[in-house]
């Protein structure tokens, strides 16, 4: 059973906050970033919930770009282009514009966020931020065929819970809570570190709050109606609608859940060829970014859980 919100928490984590710089100097329409990469020691989220076993994403979950490493191939993302430069930081010298979705090949970083990439003939420096692992890579990033989840190929379930996903894009991090709107109005806003957080407005969702429903667990509810039936810790320790399968077999509308010495984190996983590396997810984050669609990085202490009748 689920604890009374009122139980005083003594566990609070802090979010990781991004910010990129855009580059005034470079190719008119393309992309780089003196701001760095994330900092993979830092949590990424500070996702709890009220109950005995509180929802915070573990200090050693990563962000995607950590995924790269030299000798690997890789993508661009930036949809304008992303500008290749002599060295890492916009005050040196553009050699060329990448075109969204261009291979890469990695030869050294990062420095500072930047890494030594070789794009044709010409090798130079880009930024983290705009590069993902290939197996990670989704065309529809830069306008192709998604070929992702919820697309041609997706079961109807699977379609299901992608639209009511997509739908809690842009919702405000609720601690303990699990609603949202159709019509992406209502937004609702987070301040503070959780559990100590404050909220605003009536919809909004946590990490497990998420994951609940729009897996539709565990009976099918409005998303406009606001239920937090399971913490990290039932969906880490229990199986009374979904069971545990092999990270290698992770397939869209799977989820990624941890939970250990008080603490847990649980996304959406929508797609990435590699389950170990990058991976496209949909997420209650954190009381600063709110529920994301992200490529990013699972920790190792992360299991695969699968919705029963996926």
């Amino acid at each position: 059973m689920r604890a009374s919100p009122t139980i005083s928490l003594a566990l609070s984590a802090c979010a990781l906050a991004l910010v990129a710089c855009s580059s005034t100097t470079g190719t008119p329409g393309a992309t780089d970033t003196d701001a760095g990469a994330p900092d993979a020691t830092a949590a990424d989220a500070n996702d709890i919930t009220p109950d005995d076993s509180p929802d915070a994403a573990p200090a050693e979950s990563e962000d995607a770009s950590t995924a790269l490493a030299v000798g690997s191939t890789a993508r661009t993302t930036a949809a304008d282009g992303l500008n290749l430069r002599t060295g890492a930081g916009t005050s040196n010298a553009i050699l060329t514009s990448m075109p969204c979705g261009s291979q890469v090949t990695v030869v050294g970083g990062p420095t500072t966020g930047w890494w030594n990439v070789k794009f044709g003939t010409q090798t130079g420096w880009a930024s983290g931020l705009y590069l993902v692992a290939e197996a990670a890579f989704r065309p529809s990033v830069c306008g192709g065929d998604a070929g992702h989840a919820g697309d041609a190929g997706m079961s109807t379930d699977q379609a299901a819970i992608f639209a009511r996903a997509k739908l809690a894009v842009g919702y405000s991090y609720f601690w303990g809570h699990g609603s949202w709107r159709d019509d992406g109005t209502l937004l609702g806003a987070c301040s503070g570190t959780c559990g100590g957080c404050t909220h605003t407005g009536q919809y909004g969702a946590d990490c497990s709050g998420f994951v609940a429903k729009v897996w539709q667990v565990p009976s099918a509810s409005p998303i406009t109606t606001d239920l937090h039936p399971y913490s990290t810790y039932n969906f880490f320790n229990e199986t009374p609608h979904w069971s545990v399968v092999p990270r290698a077999q992770l397939k869209p509308a799977d989820a990624l859940v941890y939970n250990a010495n008080g603490a847990g984190h649980i996304m959406l996983f929508e797609s990435g060829t590699d389950p170990w590396g990058s991976i496209w997810t949909y997420e209650a984050r954190g009381c600063s970014t709110g529920v994301v669609h992200n490529l990013r990085v699972a920790a190792s202490t992360f299991i695969a859980i699968r919705r029963e009748g996926l």
